[in-house]
């Protein structure tokens, strides 16, 4: 994937590469970030807010499976009983 992004940067900072000597630093770096961005928005990605949702997601479900486990593992010992 990252393989990916740099190539793809790579293509867009060769095609704004005859613009770029003819421009201040600041013009240069919206440029690049222009790139990067456009970039970054074809690939398919989660944002931060939407990977912390899943995470909390898989932890609360994480921890009632452990609590499943637990009382079939109980439920198991009182049959064999």
């Amino acid at each position: 994937m990252i393989d990916q992004f740099i190539k793809q940067l790579g293509t867009g900072l060769g095609q704004a590469a005859e613009t770029l000597g003819k421009l201040p630093k600041e013009e240069i770096q919206a440029q690049l970030h222009e790139v990067a961005r456009n970039t970054l928005s074809k690939m398919d990605l989660v944002t931060r807010e939407e990977f912390e949702v899943q995470a909390a997601m898989l932890a609360k479900y994480r921890e009632k499976l452990a609590a499943l486990e637990a009382r079939l593992q109980e439920l198991e010992q009182s049959s064999t009983k």
